[in-house]
């Protein structure tokens, strides 16, 4: 059940942190784009640094979760494998799906709070500039 349940939470948190990097990857719109590609002197959207503080928590959250998945692969990979170890058992898949969905949540949560404190502290930074 153990083995079972470690190559499936890797296979499941590779998943996620694909997820991640991808929604980070894919939020920089080609607005976005364009409003980086030229430089602005006085003002400065909050919708355009809260799209960029998404993206780097969203980054932060996936590169975190592919770590736990190497980690977990690796575990799986140094352990002595045994004769029994070659079967399938549901109740693995049941715990790693079920614990899975728990540290998804979590990470979906922890990423939308960094991102808001990401864009609390740009928003400082921005106004601590404009009033130098």
């Amino acid at each position: 059940m153990i083995r079972t349940f470690i190559q499936m939470s890797a296979m499941i948190l590779t998943l996620a942190a694909t997820f991640f990097l991808l929604k980070a990857n894919l939020g920089l719109t080609p607005k976005m784009i364009a409003k980086l590609s030229i430089p602005h002197t006085d003002y400065l959207s909050d919708e355009f640094v809260m799209s960029l503080s998404k993206q780097s928590a969203d980054t932060r959250v996936g590169v975190a979760l592919l770590l736990l998945s190497f980690t977990l692969q690796m575990v799986n990979s140094l352990w002595p494998l045994r004769w029994k170890d070659f079967g399938f058992d549901w109740h693995g898949v049941l715990v790693s799906v079920g614990l899975c969905i728990i540290i998804v949540a979590f990470a979906d949560r922890y990423s939308r709070y960094l991102s808001k404190k990401l864009f609390d502290q740009s928003i400082k930074v921005i106004k601590s500039r404009s009033e130098k």
